[in-house]
């Protein structure tokens, strides 16, 4: 199945934050990695209920943090949220992922603004 080019709408907000499963985890931040490209982390997992395909169904709601790893202190960093992602675990479903035009842009706008990356834990988040 192809993966939506809009943004669900989310009806319920069912568990606000949550932990993914170290499978899953790895699952979601590859299949990121393969539609989007290095440089991006899903993180801050929560379940929602949005519209897929005409009906109303459970999904969870990653957001996409723009990271890179800090070449003097081998130090995972991170930039903040640039997008989204949902998906659906049984069978597992990638929804949505923030188009990777849009992620750029607000990449531009974070760094233009002269933000500063700050430190990521290490592991899941």
């Amino acid at each position: 199945m192809s993966i939506s080019q809009h943004e669900p709408k989310i009806f319920k907000v069912l568990e606000e934050a949550g932990e993914l499963s170290d499978e899953l985890d790895y699952m979601v931040n590859n299949r990121l990695m393969a539609e989007r490209g290095m440089g991006y982390t899903a993180c801050t997992p929560s379940l929602v209920e949005i519209e897929h395909n005409g009906k109303r169904v459970e999904a969870i709601k990653m957001g996409i943090d723009h990271t890179f790893v800090d070449s003097d202190s081998g130090q995972v960093m991170g930039y903040g949220i640039v997008g989204y992602l949902f998906f659906q675990t049984d069978p597992f479903e990638i929804i949505f992922i923030t188009p990777k035009e849009q992620l750029e842009e607000k990449i531009n706008y974070i760094l233009e603004s002269g933000m500063e990356a700050s430190e990521r834990p290490k592991g899941k988040y």
